[in-house]
């Protein structure tokens, strides 16, 4: 089986990386191949045009590509709770740039999708600085990659004033001296302003004409990953590092410090909660997402392997 991801170590898919790390596709006589792009956007485009069976996205982003006649459903969820996002704004600017409204003007970096789709981390930057009256117009965005290394190139280069990304990179970001945190939407000291924003972020999603020829294989799928899940919420920050392997220190300690500090950011069972849909209807409407036919979003979801026990 072949999924794609962005990444690598990206914090909402180390379920995924975890899969074949913890050797749970052998102990189900299946091997998954997991491949990595710069983008969630750019690794469900690269699914679409047959080179991947699955791939992992924020869901936000579905509706337009259903919008485009490209059918696709998510299967399962990864990730739950409010998302670890927050905005860096380069240390040598921290006493011009003190809250979200002062990024009129300024190049903000974020991982941006393709010509005709926008990422969902694009979305949500959006629709977080609107919210403080800060509309998309007045904002320069910067293209960067849904890395460390994209992230730190663009902080380091000084291409960007700042960027929106999310724990772990924006831990390292204040740890090594390059930026300062202007706001955080997992810091409970910071008055978050993002409507819906309990609402569903990364889902494996693949295409409904898969489903009907490989029900097999979505329903192994299935079953690696509510093994990788379960596993992940019940082990320790250390363990969770430990078995991803990362050959730097420092990344691993700014990794289990982000799993230490925040809520548990993974789905124990893949299931979607009802609570998490309506959050998501309510997200979409803010950020101007409509489905084809006033369609719900359920209509986005197959939920029917992930349900059976």
């Amino acid at each position: 089986l072949r999924i794609n991801i962005p990444g690598p170590l990206l914090m909402p898919f180390f379920p995924i990386e975890l899969i074949p790390k913890l050797g749970i596709d052998r102990q189900l006589d299946t091997r998954l191949g997991i491949r990595y792009h710069p983008t969630g956007v750019l690794a469900l485009e690269d699914m679409l045009a047959g080179n991947a069976d699955f791939a992992g996205v924020g869901f936000p982003v579905l509706p337009k590509f259903l919008e485009q006649g490209r059918s696709v459903v998510a299967i399962a969820r990864l990730s739950s709770g409010a998302p670890p996002y927050a905005i860096i704004v380069r240390a040598d600017l921290a006493d011009q740039i003190r809250g979200i409204e002062d990024l009129r003007g300024r190049t903000l970096g974020v991982p941006v999708g393709s010509a005709t789709t926008k990422t969902y981390l694009q979305l949500v930057a959006e629709l977080w600085v609107s919210s403080h009256g800060v509309s998309s117009r007045q904002v320069r965005w910067a293209p960067i990659t849904q890395t460390y290394d994209g992230v730190y190139g663009a902080m380091a280069g000084q291409t960007v004033d700042a960027v929106f990304c999310e724990e772990p990179y924006s831990a390292s970001l204040v740890r090594q001296g390059l930026g300062v945190t202007l706001a955080s939407l997992s810091d409970p000291r910071n008055p978050v302003r993002v409507v819906g924003k309990d609402h569903l972020r990364a889902v494996i999603v693949t295409t409904p004409d898969y489903i009907r020829r490989y029900p097999q294989r979505v329903q192994q799928l299935v079953r690696m990953l509510r093994r990788s899940l379960e596993w992940t919420t019940a082990a320790t920050p250390q363990a969770i590092v430990e078995h991803l392997e990362i050959a730097d220190a420092a990344h691993r300690a700014d990794l289990i410090d982000a799993l230490t500090r925040l809520p548990s950011p993974y789905s124990g069972d893949g299931r979607f909660s009802e609570a998490e849909i309506e959050a998501t209807r309510d997200f979409m409407r803010a950020v101007g997402i409509t489905l084809p036919g006033n369609a719900d979003v359920k209509t986005l979801i197959d939920d029917r392997w992930i349900n059976r026990d």
